[in-house]
Formats: structure tokens, sequence, C-alpha cells
């Protein structure tokens, strides 16, 4: 069976529900946060895919930073409007923009061979990266996407490599099913299990018209400040 984006996308956002539950409702259980790690792996992957389809990439950058400012203020706001201890700062669209800002100074970098103005601003730009949600994981990922995105038998490698970096350190040192183990807090390893949805990947975009270009943008603010609020009234 192979899957359109559109498919996959619908299946990670289901994830993310899930996850996100586990996250402002007080008392799920823990298990409810391991689904959520392969749902940002999903969406780089198709940052990246959409980078080389885009009509202008100028306007995927602008949409997407747009979106990071309308969270920012909307989870701002809901925090003001139901106060909680717990933070609400899910703000992925920074991540994402950030990449495809990468992204650019990468594709400028192969075409203009200027490394001298090239390598120092991707330098700035993935040092900036780091202080957003998905911090070092996410330009990580920006760039194997990037360079083995033709080579799918070296990007499966080098992202199971990425994934698995913290699995020998944590073993030595006895956290496994402690709350801070593999199986606990320290579970972004699990992004590892995001690499079958990547084969299933057809290569097609799918059901597309204005809604669908829409809903992730609009869904994943959305279903974070529903949940939150709910979690306050808990």
């Amino acid at each position: 069976m192979r899957l359109t984006a559109f498919q996959l996308k619908v299946f990670a956002m289901i994830l993310m529900v899930v996850d996100h539950v586990y996250t402002y409702i007080p008392g799920m259980p823990m298990w409810m946060h391991h689904p959520g790690r392969i749902v940002a792996p999903i969406f780089f992957y198709f940052i990246v895919e959409g980078f080389f389809y885009t009509r202008s990439r100028t306007k995927y950058a602008s949409r997407v930073f747009m979106w990071a400012a309308i969270m920012f203020v909307g989870s701002t706001l809901i925090q003001y409007l139901f106060p909680r201890d717990l933070a609400l700062s899910n703000n992925i669209f920074l991540s994402l923009g950030v990449g495809i800002l990468l992204l650019c100074v990468m594709d400028y970098i192969k075409r203009t061979k200027k490394y001298v103005i090239g390598i120092p601003a991707a330098v700035v730009i993935a040092a900036l990266g780091l202080f957003t949600e998905a911090s070092i994981i996410g330009i990580g990922m920006v760039l194997i996407f990037y360079f083995f995105r033709e080579k799918k038998v070296w990007l499966t490698i080098i992202y199971l490599l990425f994934s698995l970096i913290e699995v020998p350190s944590l073993l030595a040192s006895g956290e496994v099913f402690t709350d801070m183990g593999l199986f606990g807090y320290n579970n972004q390893w699990m992004m590892v299990f995001a690499l079958p949805f990547f084969w299933l990947y057809n290569g097609e975009r799918g059901l597309n018209n204005t809604f669908t270009k829409y809903m992730f943008y609009i869904f994943y603010p959305a279903h974070l400040w529903i949940i939150y609020v709910i979690g306050y009234f808990m």
C-alpha cells in the first residue's frame, strides 16, 4: 500500500492530537506521548518536498512564518485568558519556517557556489533554529531530507543513526524503564518509526484544494488551544 502526502499528513495529525492530549490534559497515560515522536519528522519531510515543488519559495516561507506569528499571538492570548502552570509553548511553524530559510540558503550555495556568503548564512540560520521548538532535531532532519532526498538508502541509514544517537548513553546509564528513560520522557528516539512512512509515500500530493492547502495551518493551533482549554477546566 502506498500513501499520498495528504493521507500521511492526516495520519500525523491524528497522532499529534493523541500526544497533545497527554501533554495538556491531566492524568493521561505516558504511552500517549510516544506516537507523537513520528509527527514532526513527517512534517519536516514534507517541508523539504514542498520546497522542491512550490511555485514560490518566498510565499512558501512567508506563509509559514505568518502562521508562526498567529500561533504566538493566539497562544499568548489563550494563556492570559486561561492561566495554567503548564506553558502553551508549542510552535512548530517557527521551526518549519527556519527550516525553509535554511533550505533556501543551501539551494543558493548549490546554484551559485558562493560559499563565503552561503556557509556563514547557513550557520547563522541553523543556530537560530536551535532556539525553536524542534531545535537541533529539526535542523538535522531538514539537512538529512535535503541532501539525501534522491538517495533513499542513505537517507534511511543516516536518519536511523540520527534518531538513535542518544540510545547507547541511555542504555549505559540504565535509563530504560524509568521516567527519564527510553520509554519515559527521553523517547525522542521513537522518531525512528517515521521511516516506514517515508517509504510508503508515493510521491503524489493526493487530495488538493483550498481547504486541504490550509488544513494543517488551521488545525495545528486550533486543536492545541482547544485541548489546552479543556485541560484548564479539568
